[in-house]
């Protein structure tokens, strides 16, 4: 059961304890009680296709996916790991690799919830970074239609008092938003900081919706703030449902991409008339000529001036 959190949790993360293994003690103890609250609340964290959502703690430890040291201490609800898998080939074509090196972590290819930990405050939000090129990309198209962007306006404005938005670190009320500020949003969604050099470790421009609650009222609330968060993280559902990609929510028609990718993995990369090697069955070390593959990956090869029905993992190419 989640006790709370202590005013020695967030004494933690001070900036003079970020880069020091040291303190890693103290930082576990934060992320053991972050996982007990996340199995409180998982259940209520439900994706757009039913399925509960993932739910994943940062590591409390210098590493190289938080550039060597810990600011805070995170608690992330996103797409499943299946789910993670369909998408993630589709989104790392795109990727450079030292943008790979620089945060290897599922969050910065998928929509997320997370409540995260600092010096002075649990942050309850929606985060969307550049590189999840997907959601992303399915919001910046679904709100190129006015009454999507409406509904996604009065889904923010209806989040009520507290709750700020934005590309961090600029944010705003979401009681100042209206229709010219969220196209102005949208339009900034997948825009590089203004640096003139940008390198390893530099902060992203998120996409953000939450609010923040103080550590004083945190540690106030005790275990109680588990319904607290729950009602905030419940309250951002609807946004995430709106944003987050699925076969239901596709204004990319990447259905149709998976679907042709699936095939290709089926057949293993044959097409008519290529030299093959049978390697299982009763004609395994046969050679012969592809004469067709078919959508589930089977193939009929010539052997010969015999056509054999096998399966695409039954051959390789000569």
């Amino acid at each position: 059961m989640f006790p709370g959190f202590t005013a020695a949790d967030f004494d933690a993360y001070q900036a003079k304890k970020w880069k020091s293994n040291v303190f890693n003690r103290e930082r576990l103890e934060v992320k053991q009680k972050l996982a007990s609250l996340g199995r409180e609340l998982q259940g209520a964290m439900i994706a757009p296709d039913g399925s509960p959502l993932a739910v994943e703690e940062s590591v409390e430890h210098p590493a190289l996916w938080n550039h060597k040291q810990v600011e805070a201490q995170h608690l992330y609800f996103s797409r499943n790991e299946g789910a993670r898998k369909e998408l993630d080939a589709i989104i790392e074509r795109g990727k450079s690799l030292a943008s790979m090196i620089d945060d290897p972590t599922p969050q910065r290819n998928h929509l997320f919830l997370a409540v995260t930990l600092t010096e002075q405050t649990i942050e309850l939000s929606l985060k969307l970074h550049p590189d999840a090129r997907v959601d992303r990309e399915n919001l910046e198209r679904k709100c190129e239609d006015h009454f999507e962007r409406e509904k996604l306006l009065n889904l923010l404005r209806g989040l009520g008092q507290g709750y700020n938005v934005g590309i961090t670190p600029e944010l705003t009320s979401v009681a100042e938003l209206d229709d010219a500020r969220l196209i102005a949003l949208m339009q900034s969604l997948g825009k590089p900081a203004q640096a003139p050099v940008l390198t390893l470790g530099t902060p992203q421009r998120l996409f953000y919706v939450g609010r923040a609650i103080p550590r004083a009222e945190a540690t106030a609330a005790g275990a109680a703030l588990a319904d607290e968060a729950k009602t905030a993280l419940q309250a951002l559902l609807p946004v995430y449902r709106f944003i987050s990609w699925s076969r239901e929510n596709d204004f990319l028609s990447i259905k149709e991409t998976l679907q042709k990718e699936k095939q290709q993995k089926r057949q293993k990369g044959l097409a008519k008339n290529d030299a093959v090697r049978i390697i299982r069955g009763m004609f395994s070390g046969k050679q012969g000529v592809v004469q067709e593959v078919d959508a589930k990956g089977g193939v009929r090869i010539l052997v010969g001036k015999v056509a054999v029905k096998l399966d695409a993992d039954d051959v390789a190419k000569s």
